[in-house]
């Protein structure tokens, strides 16, 4: 019998898996814990990898195919192990067992355990693979960022993206009713996410919802979709009066906003605004009564604050005029700059209030109390750790954690003095109505909520 020949594009192959070989091993180590499981596993992987080389249809992605069926079989062993889900890791991001919850109780500790594992398997694979490693597998947050070669910023950003999806999924296994509150990545609703921050672990009743549009988040409110929202207070104002009852609990930030173009004079210049009841309108209404010369031309157009920038670029829009921190990231980045900021046309202007739907309210006095008591915490830490509330805003939002503090350290947006003013907010109602923003006063002895001063 003659010697086989080994095909050329078989020894190629060969060195190359040789060449990945102590790559992929220390891998699957780092995500199983074990050198003989890692073995099996990466064994394991040879034998698929080469009974469907068939479907991979360009050789250069070899490398990347490999690696990425080493950690689908890591996963599958992981699971096969049986490791059971971290109920306390669950805690620290979103709650998703009810204060309730008795881990004494097997069976019902066995049915939660399950829901959770198919919920995690319903995800997106990116979502799904953090997921497993840090519930299922009590992974912390670096050995997750090892384990599947990522930045633990990702994987945070991945776990935060992840939690609402498992939430609503497992909204049945809850017993006890969360408040699930809107917001806009803006600095101007920080206060709502360091207080979710905060309550993680141990407040399992806060749930968050990211709007890219007020007018997505207004119709949430709207519908009932959310129970709460921090939200402008003409546009609240507007709810009310159009059939939405709101109960303002309490302001959720003073200031905050600033007006950012790229020519010399406003006159005559079409400026972008969050909307049609927002408190950038009004307050546009009070610069051109205060300043005729210069503001009394202006014209708006509704543009959601995640696209001012690119609007301003494209010349879509002479200037904006929205929260920070995107006047702030747009100056950084030249070719425009601040002409005026809202605090400079009224000093501690009131700009978004918490609002919570009346019915949610009546219903759960005791859950909207916890809220604003965990709000204030807050705000205590917005006032003494700003490196905290700056990381806290990047995980949320996705803006870098330097231009979040650089507006908290300048005191663009200010959180003092949060508790309702009955005064206060009639004087900011007469202001929008004589801007044109509202066409008509909102009854404040039902809106205004004072009693969690």
């Amino acid at each position: 019998m003659g010697c086989f020949e080994e095909p050329t594009n078989v020894r190629g192959m060969n060195e190359l898996i040789t060449g990945l070989m102590p790559g992929i091993l220390a891998h699957a180590n780092r995500m199983l814990g074990s050198d003989d499981q890692a073995q099996d596993v990466v064994q394991e992987s040879l034998l698929i990898a080469y009974s469907r080389l068939d479907q991979l249809r360009e050789v250069d992605r070899f490398p990347a195919w490999l690696r990425a069926i080493v950690v689908s079989q890591c996963h599958r062993q992981l699971r096969v192990r049986g490791r059971e889900i971290s109920l306390d890791g669950l805690a620290r991001f979103q709650p998703l067992a009810p204060k309730s919850f008795d881990p004494s109780l097997s069976y019902e500790s066995k049915c939660f355990r399950s829901a959770a594992s198919h919920a995690i398997s319903q995800l997106s694979a990116p979502l799904r693979d953090v997921c497993q490693l840090y519930f299922e597998s009590g992974y912390s947050v670096g050995e997750v960022a090892d384990a599947l070669s990522l930045k633990r910023g990702t994987v945070r950003k991945r776990l935060h993206s992840a939690c609402p999806l498992l939430s609503n999924m497992l909204e049945k296994h809850v017993s006890e009713p969360a408040i699930k509150v809107g917001y806009l990545p803006i600095s101007d609703h920080l206060l709502g996410m360091v207080a979710h921050r905060l309550g993680m672990g141990r407040n399992s009743r806060i749930h968050m919802k990211r709007f890219l549009s007020w007018t997505a988040l207004a119709n949430a409110l709207r519908q009932g979709t959310i129970n709460a929202a921090f939200i402008m207070a003409p546009l609240a104002m507007q709810l009310c009066n159009s059939g939405t009852p709101l109960k303002y609990i309490m302001d959720g930030h003073h200031d905050g906003s600033s007006l950012t173009t790229s020519v010399e004079k406003m006159q005559g210049k079409l400026v972008g605004v969050p909307g049609k009841y927002s408190t950038h309108r009004v307050l546009l209404g009070k610069l051109a009564q205060d300043q005729p010369g210069n503001w009394g031309n202006v014209s708006t157009a509704d543009t959601n604050p995640s696209y001012v920038i690119s609007s301003l670029k494209r010349q879509l829009i002479d200037a904006f005029f929205c929260a920070e921190p995107w006047s702030t990231k747009c100056v950084s980045e030249g070719g425009a700059d601040v002409q005026i900021r809202s605090k400079e046309i009224a000093p501690g202007h009131i700009c978004c209030v918490v609002a919570v739907r009346e019915d949610f309210f009546n219903a759960y006095p005791e859950l909207v109390s916890d809220y604003v008591r965990i709000l204030y915490q807050a705000r205590d830490k917005l006032h003494t750790d700003i490196d905290y509330c700056a990381a806290t805003q990047a995980v949320y939002t996705g803006v870098s954690r330097d231009l979040a503090a650089k507006v908290l350290e300048e005191k663009i947006v200010t959180f003092d003095d949060l508790s309702p003013d009955r005064g206060r907010i009639h004087e900011f109602m007469q202001l929008a109505i004589a801007s044109g923003v509202l066409s008509s006063s909102c009854d404040l002895d039902e809106f205004v909520c004072d009693e969690f001063c």
